[in-house]
């Protein structure tokens, strides 16, 4: 029984040594370390993140790809096209009109557009308005090509995801009637 209770006198002096190490402050040299390891955990993940997102393609904004450039198994440089993308609302619509109207063209104005195969009611806003008259292009499709100074108006189409780059429209100007 002696020696149990030698043995037990020498547990508790244990336990109050251990509770006594467990109270003590910390070294500031281990806070140090384990500070120091905390952020370099933090540095190797914000690491392997940035090469994950390396490896990522994504497109600049929401569009419609209009040309694959480069397809699988292909080399490509740094900077070099993959796809050919057309962003969604960059169709715009490239008008000339005569001296004689475009004084009834003001931006913000509201056009009724028309084209082969597309649905009725299609309309564009005026987004620009040329300042200076300058000679007609070579090739305007119009049912009068008389005039020889015109402007340039530039308008996005409101409701036409159908309309595509090139595509040849009959515009209706404002106070036209038609």
């Amino acid at each position: 029984a002696a020696t149990a209770a030698t043995v037990a006198h020498a547990r508790v002096a244990e336990a109050e040594a251990s509770l006594a190490v467990a109270r003590l402050p910390a070294r500031p040299q281990e806070i140090a370390a384990a500070e120091a390891a905390v952020a370099g955990a933090k540095a190797a993940r914000a690491k392997a993140e940035w090469n994950l997102d390396q490896r990522r393609l994504a497109a600049p904004s929401a569009g419609t790809i209009e040309d694959v450039i480069r397809s699988a198994g292909e080399l490509a440089g740094p900077s070099a096209p993959v796809l050919s993308l057309l962003p969604d609302g960059a169709v715009k619509l490239r008008l000339y009109v005569p001296q004689t109207s475009v004084a009834a063209v003001t931006q913000g104005s509201r056009l009724a557009v028309r084209c082969d195969g597309c649905a009725e009611g299609l309309s564009a806003i005026v987004t620009y308005v040329s300042d200076a008259p300058e000679f007609t292009p070579p090739v305007i499709y119009s049912l009068e090509n008389r005039q020889k100074l015109v402007y340039l108006i530039e308008a996005r189409p409101e409701n036409a995801p159908g309309l595509k780059p090139g595509q040849i429209v009959d515009v209706s100007l404002p106070g036209s009637g038609g």
